[in-house]
């Protein structure tokens, strides 16, 4: 549906000052706007279906709590990154890694003392500082 906002055409997939969000989908201050916009000029003798007012409602709820949701598990992430290398060193599980003593694939990645180590099929255990190279 197409709402007028200042008496231009707004299209559902973008609103003044703000853009699409990633995968051209509508971020929260678009999704408002829209919703402001439809409201402010609905006509008055067909006024929006309380059905559909309330499923927008609905949207924008789920909207807000995904954004935070997001958030709050990106803002853990980067916490447990930053309190634990371990986790950071656990992107090579499954890579392969060179060594001096060869190759292989790791499977398991360790932290002891202020060393890292990781598990390599067919080297064993082999000080992170041993790698020389990582494959996809």
């Amino acid at each position: 549906m197409n709402s007028l906002v200042g008496g231009n055409p707004v299209s559902p997939a973008t609103s003044p000052g703000s853009s699409p969000a990633a995968g051209g989908n509508l971020g929260e201050s678009a999704f408002l706007t829209l919703l402001a916009a439809e409201l402010q000029y609905q006509n008055p003798l067909q006024p929006m279906n309380n059905t559909q007012f309330v499923a927008q409602l609905a949207q924008f709820s789920s909207l807000a709590a995904v954004t935070r949701q997001s958030t709050t598990l990106g803002q853990i992430l980067s916490t447990l990154q930053q309190q634990n290398p371990v986790v950071q060193l656990s992107q090579l599980i499954g890579k392969t890694v060179s060594t001096a003593q060869g190759s292989g694939v790791v499977t398991a990645v360790a932290q002891q003392g202020h060393t890292q180590t990781v598990t390599v099929k067919n080297l064993g255990t082999v000080p992170l500082t041993a790698i020389t190279e990582v494959k996809g």
